[in-house]
C-alpha cells in the first residue's frame, strides 16, 4: 500500500485547520481567537497554520469563503428556466433560510465581532455579503434577460429578496431565539415569494 503523498498531507492539514478555525472563530470571534488555539485544535504546529495561510486575517477570510453558509446556499439554489417562477423563489428562499438556521450560532458570534471591530466587519462584508449580493444579482439579471421578471435593476431585486430572508432570520432566529417551526417558516417563505413575484399593489380596476 502506497504512503500518503506530500500533496494529500497538505490538503488534509489545510482542511483540519479550516475546520478548527471555523469552530474557534465561531465560538470566540475573530479578535479573541488565536492561531495557537486553532493549531492545537487542528493537531498541527502553529508554524503550519502560517505556512498554509500566512496570517490570521487570511485564515479568517478563507473560512468565510470556503466554510461559510454562502457556499452551501450557492451550491443548492436553483434557477431552472422551465420551473414556475414562484416555486423557484420558494425553493431558493427555503434553502437560504435552512442554511442560515443551521449556522445561526456562528452568525451570532461573527456578527457581534463584526459590529465591534472594523477589521472583522470589512472582511465579513468583502468575503460573504458582497459575494452573496453579486451572485444573486447575476441570477436576477438572468431572470430579467429571460423575460421572467419585469425590467428592474438586478441588484435592487437581489437586495429586496435577500433583505426579506435576512430580516426574518435575524428577528426570529437570532434576536428572537425561537426554535425552527417548519409550518410557520413555510408560510412566511411562500409569503415572501408571493410578495417578491407579484408585489403588493392592487390591480387597478378597468373603468367601464
Amino acid at each position: 500500500m502506497r504512503g500518503r503523498t506530500k500533496g494529500s498531507k497538505t490538503t488534509d492539514s489545510r482542511e483540519r485547520i479550516l475546520k478548527a478555525a471555523l469552530e474557534v472563530f465561531g465560538s470566540k470571534g475573530f479578535t479573541a481567537a488565536t492561531t495557537k488555539e486553532i493549531a492545537e485544535r487542528a493537531g498541527v504546529n502553529e508554524v503550519t497554520v502560517f505556512r498554509q495561510f500566512k496570517s490570521k486575517n487570511t485564515l479568517f477570510s478563507a473560512v468565510l469563503t470556503e466554510k461559510s453558509a454562502l457556499k452551501d446556499i450557492v451550491e443548492h439554489v436553483r434557477f431552472d428556466a422551465d420551473a414556475p417562477l414562484e416555486e423557484l423563489i420558494v425553493h431558493n428562499v427555503r434553502t437560504a433560510l435552512t442554511v442560515l438556521q443551521e449556522n445561526r450560532h456562528l452568525f451570532m458570534v461573527v456578527l457581534g465581532d463584526a459590529w465591534r471591530y472594523p477589521k472583522s466587519r470589512r472582511m465579513l462584508s468583502e468575503t460573504v455579503m458582497q459575494r452573496g449580493i453579486e451572485f444573486l444579482t447575476s441570477m436576477m439579471a438572468r431572470l430579467v434577460e429571460e423575460g421572467r421578471i419585469r425590467k428592474i435593476r438586478p441588484e435592487v431585486a437581489a437586495r429586496a429578496l435577500m433583505g426579506m430572508v435576512q430580516g426574518y432570520f435575524i428577528t426570529r432566529y437570532m434576536l428572537g431565539g425561537d426554535d425552527p417551526d417548519p409550518v410557520e417558516d413555510e408560510a412566511y417563505i411562500r409569503g415572501f415569494a408571493s410578495v417578491f413575484v407579484d408585489g403588493v399593489r392592487l390591480e387597478e380596476k378597468v373603468a367601464r
